[in-house]
């Protein structure tokens, strides 16, 4: 019992270890997407940042949901 134990905890650990790069990457991503955002019309930078503040909400919801 305790070896799937084990196993499930080192699975665990792996998918959290890629969740937190892919999280890392996304920083860098929308780092290097501000000042390209930042040069658009008023109407474009009203539409990506309803893109991005309704999937940043989906992952934000997400993560608190571990806690509960």
């Amino acid at each position: 019992m305790n070896t799937k134990r084990d196993f499930l905890t080192r699975e665990i650990d792996k998918q959290v270890e890629t969740v937190t790069l892919q999280m890392k990457h996304l920083h860098y991503e929308i780092s290097v997407l501000m000042p390209l955002i930042k040069n658009l019309e008023e109407k474009e930078k009203d539409d990506v940042s309803k893109k991005l503040t309704f999937e940043g909400s989906a992952l934000l919801q997400a993560l608190v949901s571990l806690k509960s």
